[in-house]
């Protein structure tokens, strides 16, 4: 583990969490993912501390193929190296039913990809039980909110949050109705005054 950057402070933490980590190959699993991960800008070893799940996937069948998905999508790889490193299990996840399913309905939402390249805990998330009914509130007021509020909030924090966005809403329709009125009987003085 020392020989793929990895501090020995840190190799206690990493079995404790990850023990079957010394059952992975050094020649077939830990180094070449090492190898793999520095040639696009990822630190082996920050990364086998925050996911040391992650060597134990196939180079070639795993790891590669979600990198092309993502620059396929139109990500750089300096943007996928700061995805990786924000949310660290990112390559565990399954491509087929995981990462394409939640980009192709994010990619239809309108959001930004630099939003999800600072908040890529997005794909941590249930497409079906979190993600697209939280949409779905915040497109049926026409509430704006970041991705990580939406997200990662509770239930409850959600919800009060949606009330105040939707009072606050109501307050600014309140006011620019007020100021119509006000224009409005402004112009019925001055015509008053003209016909005078």
């Amino acid at each position: 583990m020392l020989g793929i950057g990895i501090p020995s402070s840190d190799i206690g933490k990493i079995l404790t969490r990850c023990p079957h980590i010394v059952s992975y190959s050094v020649e077939k699993n830990l180094r070449p993912t090492a190898a793999y991960f520095k040639s696009i800008g990822i630190d082996p070893g920050h990364l086998a501390f925050r996911s040391p799940q992650t060597f134990g996937l196939s180079v070639e069948a795993n790891i590669k193929p979600i990198t092309g998905f993502f620059l396929d999508a139109g990500f750089s790889i300096k943007d996928i190296s700061t995805m990786v490193t924000r949310f660290g299990t990112l390559y565990t996840y399954s491509l087929a039913d995981n990462l394409r399913p939640k980009w192709d309905f994010y990619s239809c939402i309108g959001r930004s990809k630099s939003e999800l390249v600072r908040f890529p805990q997005y794909f941590g998330y249930s497409l079906e039980k979190r993600i697209k009914p939280r949409h779905k509130h915040l497109e049926q007021y026409g509430i704006v909110m970041n991705l990580n509020r939406m997200l990662s909030t509770t239930e409850i924090e959600f919800g009060r949050l949606l009330e105040r966005q939707i009072t606050r809403m109501g307050l600014e329709m309140q006011g620019k109705q007020d100021s119509c009125n006000d224009m409005s009987n402004l112009e019925i003085g001055i015509n008053k005054m003209s016909i005078t």
